[in-house]
């Protein structure tokens, strides 16, 4: 049982990659210089079941007995997620603070990706 939970945590982690790129795919969608018309609800809208995914990705850790380190990781991710999802919504005045939404994006892309490749090995080596 347990090796079949760590198979779904390693799939989940890849999951929450796969949403990201999706999400900037929709992102690039509603850019006006890009052909878009400048509406981003589709982008906003999937944005927040980025977040079902993050905490799915907590629950399978937790669930898989993936160890203490990934629990915590995987719950570092849905707190930047977290903060992804603040970042555009703060007071016109913070501008850069909102420039960062972006860079929130490549940095919670980078770690998911690093993330659901070690869960990857080690689903690999628990099944071995």
């Amino acid at each position: 049982m347990n090796l079949m939970l760590r198979q779904v945590h390693a799939w989940v982690a890849w999951g929450f990659v796969a949403a990201i790129v999706v999400q900037v795919f929709l992102a690039g969608l509603a850019i006006p210089q890009l052909g878009g018309n400048g509406n981003f609800s589709t982008h906003q809208g999937f944005g927040y079941a980025i977040g079902l995914v993050a905490l799915a990705l907590v629950i399978a850790a937790a669930a898989a007995r993936a160890g203490q380190r990934r629990i915590l990781q995987s719950l570092g991710l849905l707190g930047l997620y977290v903060v992804q999802t603040i970042l555009p919504t703060l007071d016109p005045g913070l501008s850069v603070a909102a420039a960062l939404h972006p860079v929130g994006a490549l940095i919670l892309f980078g770690l998911g990706v690093w993330y659901a490749r070690t869960v990857w090995r080690e689903r690999a080596t628990a099944t071995a």
